[in-house]
């Protein structure tokens, strides 16, 4: 598969879902930021085990979704976005230094390998709440925007594992994206190891999640999801150069 081919059809996808939803985002133009949009990478398609890490929302995200409809070049503005964050540093967010340990141990360090997604393709600015931008509670219209470009998402690039650093608040969305589900391991609102579709799933807490808030601490589940998604895939990283 080449990204030229997976890109266009992805886009075409983000045109027409944006422009169908546009009427019922209209009165949310200066509350939610302009919209997650994903740009593959050939080195996630060419990848011996698709990974996707998914997280809930931005918080904050190439600016308001009024003033990304007003472009014409919106889709490439917010692909160039996602792109941008590649070559940045992790900083002090425990997320996307999460997701360069998700790449260190799938694909060789190679962030841009790593599919990051999240559940709301919108966050929620309300300057009371401070740093937060949880948007899971915003609207019935932004919750099934989100699940169908997800399910979109999904179904068009075909991960072999997906994490989902969301935490159990937002296992409403989730089994929404993927409603067959099998169960292979559940610890309650902490670990939750689940098969669907082919696809080896696991959710756990935020990585930004304070370790108060769980039985252990949180980069112990991510170690488990590490170790245990590297056992069920040992072959296929041991050929590195082999395509799925």
């Amino acid at each position: 598969m080449l990204k030229r081919d997976v890109q266009a059809v992805l886009d075409s996808y983000y045109a027409e879902a944006l422009a169908v939803a546009k009427p019922g985002f209209i009165q949310h133009f200066r509350e939610l930021s302009a919209p997650f949009l994903l740009s593959v990478s050939q080195a996630y398609l060419d990848a011996p085990v698709r990974v996707m890490f998914i997280g809930k929302e931005t918080n904050g995200w190439c600016g308001k979704l009024g003033d990304f409809y007003e472009r014409s070049d919106r889709i490439e503005i917010a692909k160039a976005r996602y792109e941008s964050q590649h070559s940045r540093g992790t900083g002090r967010s425990e997320l996307l230094r999460q997701w360069k340990r998700f790449a260190n141990a799938f694909a060789r360090g190679d962030r841009a390998a790593v599919c990051w997604n999240n559940l709301m393709k919108m966050d929620w600015y309300r300057p009371k709440r401070g740093f937060s931008r949880t948007s899971i509670d915003h609207s019935a219209h932004l919750f099934n925007f989100s699940v169908a470009a997800v399910q979109f998402e999904i179904e068009l690039l075909k991960p072999d594992l997906i994490i989902f650093g969301t935490g159990h608040a937002y296992d409403c969305a989730l089994k929404a994206v993927l409603p067959t589900r099998q169960n292979v391991k559940v610890e309650p609102k902490a670990l939750w190891h689940f098969q669907s579709n082919g696809i080896e799933c696991f959710r756990t807490f935020h990585p930004g999640a304070r370790d108060n808030h769980a039985p252990r601490p949180i980069r112990e589940y991510y170690q488990e999801v590490i170790d245990t998604a590297s056992k069920a895939f040992a072959v296929r990283l041991s050929m590195p150069n082999a395509s799925p």
